[in-house]
């Protein structure tokens, strides 16, 4: 069975409370079963409204309730971090809890989309694929080797076969090392009409998917 993705978007942090089921074991609450079955793994993105959260993990599906139980116990399934992503588990309670708060909120909302990308590590490119993109930056899944954190780097964008890609430079904001996400965060600097071209694509993009 697949990687599944799934977005857990909550409105404030007692809505997010409410899905942090067993904090000592990691474990989470999602009030849906779909396809899922014990012992699949999934991603998770969990976003929090007018906030700056947005905390990508892993988890392991490791049981599911097809019945409810009353108002208060939906169907769904429970979800168990993975180790490497435990430390923002903890971090996503403490938002829960009022004892931390992200930094600034971006400026730029994120459109998850998959884009081919080549970016320059010498002596070649390397192949990457975006799993967001901003009008500012994005995150590029790759499995090459990454420039460090606060690096510059040199990026290729692709449209489409029909159109040359858009050239970016841009820095190298956060690495994440978990395999099924592995990638890196660029926030992205250049010329006015290199930084024009991507927000019309991010444009045209966000039209073409909006429900």
């Amino acid at each position: 069975m697949g990687q599944k993705w799934i977005l857990l978007e909550y409105a404030n942090e007692e809505k997010l409370a409410a899905c942090l089921h067993d904090r000592d074991n990691f474990v989470l609450f999602y009030p849906a079963i779909g396809q899922m079955q014990t012992g699949q793994m999934v991603d998770i993105d969990v976003v929090v409204a007018n906030s700056n959260v947005q905390v990508p993990m892993q988890a392991v599906v490791i049981a599911r309730r097809t019945r409810p139980q009353g108002s208060r116990n939906p169907r769904g399934v429970f979800l168990e971090v993975v180790p490497e992503d435990r430390g923002r588990f903890g971090r996503l309670c403490d938002f829960a809890d009022g004892t931390w708060m992200p930094g600034t909120r971006r400026a730029e909302p994120r459109l998850r989309v998959a884009l081919r990308v080549a970016y320059f590590l010498p002596p070649r490119f390397h192949r990457g694929t975006t799993l967001d993109i901003s009008a500012r930056g994005m995150f590029v899944r790759t499995d090459g080797p990454m420039p460090a954190i606060g690096k510059g780097v040199y990026l290729k964008l692709y449209r489409s076969r029909l159109w040359p890609p858009i050239r970016l430079s841009g820095r190298i904001c956060w690495i994440d090392e978990v395999d099924t996400r592995r990638g890196m965060g660029v926030s992205c600097f250049d010329s006015p009409r290199a930084l024009q071209q991507l927000t019309s694509l991010v444009g045209r993009l966000r039209r073409r998917i909006r429900p």
